[in-house]
């Protein structure tokens, strides 16, 4: 979506705004397919009930646990709790099963030392974690899905893949149906290459040189899966699958303890 403007400011802004969407500009995979109704159980869309009162996609967003999902903090940075609900249990958002839930956020967690870069809109740390509030998520086409463990290496070259109901293409409209797309782990060398000083060693990037597959907007706080673990979380990119320019994901191999103390120290050791 990233268009090539004068000025640093307005070119990292727009950057940023391939992940988050709003109720006019929602987005998704970019080359990928359809995923099947329980394909994979644990991947919640996020809706906001924004200050006009209207309730809309948001983001995407990962079950660990009952009571806890993994997101973007720049998806939740600046509302409160209560604003947030998940919807679990369907991958189309527009025809809800019988097994379909909504569930309303009790608390929103984000990571302590999130923040976007100064000068820029690219976030930084972008990990929280979405407290639900009752029983949580506890239906029949709900699952979870395990985090991987702390500073876990995930070998350059290992397939993976992001899921999420935004765009197909760079500003295009949302998918109503969850979408999956594969995508290859890059060397932390070719990601900084694509992206310069704005890469840090907590992101990854994934893709392929030639371009063609990606998250997008709207894709935002989905999950990154590689080898059935939890490896990153849809973060941000320069626009979408554009040849040399990957999409980046938190990686979640640093932020693992943070997650497990909040999931079963803080929260319900019981879950499975």
């Amino acid at each position: 979506m990233m268009r090539h403007f004068s000025g640093l400011c307005l070119f990292l802004t727009i950057l940023v705004l391939r992940e988050v969407s709003t109720q006019d500009e929602r987005t998704k995979i970019v080359g990928g397919t359809e995923a099947a109704p329980g394909e994979f159980p644990f991947v919640v869309a996020l809706y906001l009930n924004n200050t006009e009162g209207e309730v809309h996609f948001h983001c995407g967003a990962s079950l660990i646990s009952r009571h806890y999902a993994v997101t973007g903090a720049h998806c939740v940075q600046g509302w409160s709790a209560w604003r947030f609900k998940i919807v679990a249990g369907t991958v189309d958002l527009e025809n809800p099963s019988s097994a379909t839930q909504e569930i309303l956020v009790e608390e929103v967690i984000e990571y302590e030392l999130f923040h976007f870069e100064v000068g820029t809109a690219i976030p930084t740390n972008d990990v929280a974690l979405l407290k639900l509030q009752g029983e949580g998520a506890s239906g029949t086409g709900t699952g979870f899905i395990s985090v991987v463990g702390q500073d876990q290496e995930l070998p350059v070259g290992s397939s993976c893949t992001v899921l999420g109901w935004g765009a197909t293409q760079d500003g295009g409209a949302m998918s109503p149906t969850l979408r999956k797309v594969d995508v290859v782990v890059q060397d932390q060398a070719t990601c900084f290459e694509s992206y310069n000083y704005l890469f840090r060693p907590t992101m990854l990037c994934a893709g392929y040189p030639e371009g063609g597959a990606d998250a997008c907007q709207g894709d935002s706080g989905g999950p990154l899966i590689c080898g059935g673990e939890l490896h990153g979380v849809v973060s941000w990119g320069d626009g979408c699958a554009k040849p040399q320019k990957y999409g980046i994901y938190t990686r979640l191999a640093v932020f693992s303890d943070w997650v497990e103390k909040h999931n079963f120290v803080l929260g319900y050791p019981d879950d499975e």
